[in-house]
């Protein structure tokens, strides 16, 4: 996860409505893990060896274009949703324990 992105608030990711020091921040995160992952590979393929890479592209250079976004704005939607049903059940399960341990008592 980039640091500074603490004005992304609701997403988990680089959205349409993130700020631009967001999508540089993911930027420069992706450059420095991928030149990791590249350096330690090379440590790894023996000599005359082969990596295939698959990557999913756009085909605007806008980062907030529905090329790429759309896809995880909803995976966002999805897991901040997940999120909060699961908070409200957790929330709701704790006020029944509390009225059961209330009941024995």
């Amino acid at each position: 996860m980039p640091e500074g992105i603490s004005n992304n608030k609701g997403n988990i990711y680089m959205a349409k409505a993130s700020p631009p020091n967001v999508f540089k921040a993911y930027l420069e995160q992706f450059q420095k893990d991928f030149s990791l992952f590249l350096s330690l590979r090379s440590e790894e393929i023996i000599q005359g060896g082969r990596v295939v890479l698959t990557f999913l592209g756009r085909s605007i250079d806008d980062p907030r274009s529905k090329d790429c976004c759309l896809l995880w704005e909803l995976l966002a939607k999805s897991l901040l949703d997940l999120a909060a049903k699961v908070s409200l059940f957790s929330f709701k399960l704790s006020k029944l324990l509390a009225l059961l341990v209330m009941e024995i008592n």
